[in-house]
């Protein structure tokens, strides 16, 4: 009478017999890193070099997203603009 559930980002199938969990099933591999809460205290430091390349592309992102949105808004400035300083508007 129990129905199952994959969750394949989780690995892991569940059976149900109406709302109870009756069966659990880790299926295939995941590494001990994916699944731990908080990293053990004797856990190594991250080395400065990944810190840094880490960093730098958080900011390169940022300014991805910075450009981007000034390009909009300088392209909104200049629809406006047009619409503002168009033949007709003058004669008004």
């Amino acid at each position: 009478m129990a129905r199952v559930l994959h969750f394949p980002q989780l690995n892991v199938s569940c059976w149900f017999d109406g709302s109870e969990m009756v069966g659990l099933d880790h299926w295939g591999y995941r590494r001990a890193q994916w699944t731990m809460k908080k990293p053990p205290a004797d856990h190594p430091p991250v080395p400065e070099a990944i810190k840094r390349e880490r960093e730098r592309a958080h900011q390169e992102a940022l300014d991805r997203i910075r450009i981007a949105a000034e390009a909009r808004m300088m392209a909104r400035i200049q629809a406006t603009g047009r619409r503002q300083s168009a033949p007709d508007a003058e004669a008004v």
